[in-house]
């Protein structure tokens, strides 16, 4: 056990935390949680000693070490990919060094009490050997790579070569293979697409140490996480057991902190009540005031606020667009020799809720920007419909934002002229009140440079929104709030995203970027999973004879289990839909063709081809509804 005692620690005047205690097991797996701004990643850096507490130590034998993952990347090396990987196996090939140094020296000739010490030396080494158990740095190194999404190519590729959230995945792979007792990781979830993210969970929980993580990924929180610590009003709630488990333990908490509440404030309305009576009598003033200093002395129960619930991410939807939204056209598009998208080809449609998911470097984020016209396919094209107005939300957007202006500038900057005057009430609604307004972009936080682009993308005129990884800069709390107000949205999504729980309930169609095709499911992200059967979304060549391995601590789901059942009739629905919205249109067509003066308007062809369509679709959800029927478990 490793102890952290009564820790301290400010800015200036401004107190993160206090007191702060713990006691850290060897299997914990902590997930620490709060607002953005609440302490955590200055915490880690107390842990990791890189910041000095004001008060309390932390009680560490020496022997144990602390791997630290920040959210800011070391310094560029010109190693491969796989060569500085192995850099975490730079004490174990030092071990085997030395060993092969000291068997070299023995010999027949040598003296007894000479040939002792060697003997014991070498096998002192060799102990210290065992306790890495590896028999194959190389092959475990190339494990963990490529659970961590890198392909066998690209192992021998230069670092310099890699964006940024592929070298932190190299620096998540050397510090698990480090092995050390206690490990800091900060939001390692945002450098980790869905599938590498779902690896990483299992090797996580199974990891031979302790591990405190910062993240914001409630489903990652969920599966990981055995022991809940967080960040309020300057003091550690600790708490053992699951996610799920605290934030009930928190509700229950909650209704009787303010049923305790409501009843001291009965008890002091009546208290003053019947002291201002007796004020009123000169015969009573004695015992007034005696009253008066016991509701003084009374220990006042106070509600923990938490301002993020004041938060209102809302988006209008303006004018009605046409049926089809956008439809993409054999896109083709490359980067030098690069293909990234070949012959994609895929229709959204006005009131659909649709989600991008995949591995980075699959096109997701391309593709997103070829709708949104921020560049130029190398193929094929986008027919965007009729009066649709679209806004997009980039996912460096908040850092396109002018550092040199203050918040209520920046907005007023992108409003309508018409909301300009309402500019202050719409950022207070994205929790920027009083003085916060005046502040400079440069200064904020990244979670208030999220809130600000969301505020400045929610004035704009749309009925479309495009959104590539909003979630990256938010903490809980205001993912749920920003999912609740996609999901009430009356336009049409695309949203593009690695957060599992932010797709879940509302997405209505996903399109998946896999293996340079691009494959559409009428579901979120738990019917794609559930459809492919694994609780990962690919299998890994995990071991060393090159079989297929699903990932570690995976679970088939059972033919006619209840999740399979539930992922059937949820397609199911979506296909009945699909029939219900492709008959109404077959309909219309046959309603606008009955009328004598329509062949004489020239739509006629054009129609016809339409219709042609539409029927074809129609035959072809009906045949998918009865396969659903038949294979219907339940």
């Amino acid at each position: 056990m490793y102890a952290f005692k009564n820790i301290s620690f400010s800015f200036g005047d401004r107190c993160l935390f206090e007191d702060v205690s713990f006691v850290l097991d060897q299997n914990d797996k902590i997930a620490l949680i709060g607002k953005n701004g609440a302490g955590k990643t200055t915490l880690f850096n107390v842990i990791h000693g890189e910041l000095m507490p004001e008060t309390g130590k932390i009680d560490l034998p020496k022997s144990v070490t602390i791997g630290f993952l920040s959210q800011h990347l070391p310094g560029m090396t010109g190693a491969t990919v796989l060569q500085e990987v192995l850099k975490a196996f730079e004490d174990y090939y030092t071990i085997v060094t030395r060993i092969e140094e000291k068997n070299s020296r023995l010999t027949d000739q040598m003296e007894s009490d000479e040939l002792k010490v060697l003997l014991e030396e070498i096998n002192t080494l060799e102990l210290r050997l065992s306790s890495y158990r590896l028999s194959n740095p190389e092959a475990e190194a190339r494990k963990v790579l490529k659970g961590l999404g890198f392909e066998d190519n690209e192992m021998d590729q230069p670092l310099s070569t890699l964006s940024g959230g592929w070298e932190m995945r190299v620096q998540i792979a050397k510090l698990l293979l480090r092995q050390h007792p206690i490990l800091l990781l900060d939001e390692p979830d945002n450098h980790l697409d869905i599938e590498s993210l779902m690896w990483f969970e299992d090797y996580v929980k199974s990891y031979p140490g302790a591990i405190i993580f910062i993240s914001h990924d409630v489903q990652f929180i969920t599966n990981v996480a055995n022991r809940i610590m967080e960040f309020n009003h300057r003091k550690l709630i600790d708490f053992k057991g699951t996610y799920p488990a605290y934030i009930k333990s928190k509700e229950i908490q909650r209704e009787q902190e303010l049923a305790a509440y409501t009843n001291q404030q009965k008890v002091i309305k009546a208290k003053e009540r019947t002291i201002t009576r007796f004020m009123a009598k000169a015969s009573k003033t004695r015992m007034a005031q005696s009253m008066q200093k016991q509701l003084d002395k009374m220990e006042r129960i106070e509600i923990s606020s938490d301002d993020i619930h004041n938060i209102n991410f809302s988006f209008k939807v303006n004018n009605r667009p046409g049926r089809v939204i956008t439809r993409v056209v054999d896109i083709q598009k490359s980067f030098g020799s690069k293909l990234v998208l070949n012959n994609v080809n895929l229709t959204i449609e006005r009131g659909e809720k649709v989600a991008f998911i995949g591995q980075n470097g699959q096109g997701k984020t391309t593709l997103v920007k070829i709708i949104a016209g921020i560049i130029h396919p190398s193929g094929g094209k986008i027919e965007p419909g009729h009066n649709v107005l679209m806004a997009y939300y980039a996912q460096d957007q908040s850092e396109r934002l002018e550092p040199g202006i203050t918040v209520l500038e920046c907005l007023e900057k992108n409003c309508p002229a018409d909301m300009v005057p309402r500019a202050r009430s719409i950022l207070g609604t994205y929790l920027f009140s009083g003085d916060d307004v005046d502040k400079k972009v440069s200064v904020l936080s990244g979670g208030e440079k999220a809130r600000l682009s969301l505020a400045i993308m929610s004035v704009k005129p749309s009925n479309f929104l495009i959104f590539d990884e909003p979630t990256n800069h938010l903490d809980i709390q205001s993912k749920e709030i920003l999912k609740n107000a996609l999901e009430q949205y009356e336009g049409t999504v695309l949203l593009v995203s690695h957060d599992r729980e932010i797709m879940k309930g509302w997405i209505t169609k996903t399109f998946e970027f896999r293996n340079g095709d691009v494959h559409e499911h009428l579901g979120d992200i738990d019917y794609v999973l559930e459809k492919r059967a694994l609780t990962s979304m690919r299998s890994y060549v995990l071991d060393d004879g090159g079989n297929d391995m699903s990932l570690p601590g995976s679970q088939k789901i059972t033919e006619k289990g209840y999740e399979q059942r539930k992922a059937m009739k949820r397609r199911l629905k979506a296909v009945e839909k699909k029939i219900q919205e492709t008959e109404k249109y077959i309909d219309l067509l046959h309603l606008k063709m009955s009328d004598p003066e329509y062949y004489t308007k020239g739509e006629v062809k054009k129609d016809a081809e339409q219709l042609k369509k539409l029927e074809k679709d129609l035959d072809d959800f009906m045949v998918e509804w009865d396969a659903l029927l038949s294979e219907d478990p339940g």
